[in-house]
């Protein structure tokens, strides 16, 4: 035999009605808390500032859209805002224009260059022949002198070879003896000996400055001091400007293919929604704190929002505007590595190289 619970109270709990009631009271005490914990946050004052968060954050300029949201975090009440932040499109023509001012500013640096290589080149060209011709006019001077030494060292000699014994030696009472005559002849070949080694030297020292040989060195000078004669560093300048068609086709194409580059980065930031993302911890008898504060690219959170900046922000609407626009500016800022692009470039140019430039060689 089964028995029936026909109280009133039970029918109640188990009857469409009762549920329907009861989410409903649910929701409306969830809304209540929802909206004073809302509230709390928008009247609360912001330190070291004449301003509520509700009078910054409610409908500041930048924003397109803002929304006030509450949650739970460990059984204690969140409060969540949202700005969608604005983006002008003369906000987006100007970070294009700087995108493109950028990689064209890469490009006049690969020109510089390149024009300052042949620069370099050119002058060491022009320095080996100005040294030539110093050393032409200082070898003139050094076989001038040369001649009138050898000159001077071979009348010597002669004048010694038609010199006599007598010349060398005085006498006595008795006239020239064999003793004195002899010794005469041996200081009188002290002298031809002399002088002939006078001559030598100036003759060696001719030769060397007719060789081109520096003097007191051993050793010929070479090329003048420098690596590379006149001829080669002309033969550098002409490689050089044969490449110069291929070189700057190469700018050109890195500068197409970077401004194309530039393109798609602005289009895809453009198309991502920017919200700044600031959430408030409530707590009973303390004051209302700032928990977080987040950056959120196209749905994803992408990095705080720097704390400098949000608490400037906080104290002054017209800040937050500016917070905005920054962060802005910074997603639609294409990135030029001046340093990478000039590194891998496809051409190299250097005095180093004996043609005057190459195909880099990671990239041929």
């Amino acid at each position: 035999m089964h028995l029936h619970n026909n109280k009133p109270e039970n029918y109640m709990k188990t009857s469409p009605l009762y549920k329907v009631l009861l989410a409903a009271f649910i929701c409306t005490a969830l809304s209540a808390c929802t909206d004073a914990s809302i509230k709390e946050v928008k009247k609360a004052s912001i330190g070291q500032s004449d301003y509520t968060f509700g009078d910054v954050l409610d409908s500041p300029k930048g924003c397109t859209s803002t929304e006030w949201g509450h949650r739970e975090d460990n059984a204690r009440p969140v409060v969540q805002y949202t700005c969608t932040a604005d983006l002008p499109q003369a906000l987006i023509d100007i970070a294009a224009q700087d995108n493109t001012n950028r990689i064209k500013d890469l490009s006049k640096e690969l020109d510089k260059l390149w024009q300052d290589n042949l620069k370099k080149i050119q002058k060491s060209k022009e320095d080996v022949a100005q040294a030539a011709i110093r050393a032409g006019t200082q070898k003139d001077s050094r076989i001038k002198q040369g001649q009138g030494a050898l000159q001077e060292a071979q009348a010597r000699l002669d004048q010694t070879l038609a010199s006599s014994p007598q010349q060398y030696i005085g006498h006595g009472s008795s006239g020239y003896t064999p003793q004195l005559l002899a010794m005469g002849k041996e200081r009188m070949q002290l002298d031809i000996n002399s002088a002939k080694r006078e001559v030598e030297v100036a003759r060696r020292k001719l030769d060397e400055a007719e060789a081109g040989v520096e003097p007191n060195s051993a050793y010929r000078h070479p090329a003048l001091g420098q690596e590379r004669s006149a001829a080669e560093y002309q033969a550098m300048i002409d490689g050089t400007l044969s490449w110069k068609d291929r070189y700057y086709a190469a700018i050109s194409e890195l500068e197409a293919r970077e401004m194309k580059r530039a393109e798609e980065f602005v289009t895809a930031a453009k198309d991502r929604k920017l919200q700044m993302r600031v959430t408030f911890l409530v707590r009973k008898q303390f004051p209302v704190d700032v928990q977080s504060a987040t950056w959120i690219d196209g749905g994803k959170e992408s990095k705080p929002v720097d704390a400098v900046y949000l608490a400037a922000a906080l104290m002054d609407p017209k800040r937050l505007q500016e917070v905005l626009v920054g962060e802005q500016r910074s997603r639609l800022k294409f990135g030029v590595n001046n340093y990478e692009h000039l590194k891998s470039f496809p051409i190299e140019c250097s005095e180093k190289i004996p043609t005057g430039c190459e195909l880099r060689k990671q990239a041929s």
